[in-house]
């Protein structure tokens, strides 16, 4: 069985706001990115419904950021992680994309984009949820969601 991980870290800018950092490893596959989140609805949305049980198909536990418009929508995300069901025995995937941001138009070639996913389960989940509400507390420096790709 081979390991993987998903790791984050969190730099405060200010007391609310700041850059969450994730690094993703899966069998021979390995990216990093981030993206500006605010703190507390991190903690509010993504950790409490990380808590969830069971987790749904149709609203999982999903964090993403990157550029914003003015309507609200997402045009370029450089960070998103997501934790679904993945079969009926309460396995779940675990599906991180990252980007690295692209600010002209003539630069979108440059962009680079990695998707990893790997499994995991509900303890492993549970701890990676406990360990990042710490990291964005500032009690702790790294959260760490163990799986595998098996």
């Amino acid at each position: 069985m081979s390991t993987a991980e998903l790791r984050v870290t969190y730099r405060s800018d200010e007391e609310y706001t700041g850059e969450i950092i994730a690094t993703v490893k899966s069998r021979a596959f390995s990216a990093q990115g981030s993206a500006w989140f605010d703190r507390t609805y991190v903690k509010k949305t993504f950790i409490a419904n990380l808590r969830s049980f069971p987790l749904t198909l149709t609203n999982p536990p999903t964090i993403e950021g990157g550029f914003w418009n003015d309507r609200g929508s997402l045009d370029q995300c450089h960070l998103r992680i997501s934790v679904k069901p993945y079969n009926t025995r309460g396995t779940l995937l675990v599906h991180v994309d990252l980007a690295s941001g692209v600010w002209k138009a003539p630069d979108a070639d440059l962009q680079n984009c990695a998707t990893i996913r790997f499994l995991t389960e509900y303890a492993a989940v549970m701890d990676f949820a406990e360990q990042f509400e710490e990291v964005l507390d500032g009690e702790r420096d790294d959260a760490v969601l163990q799986g595998n790709t098996n």
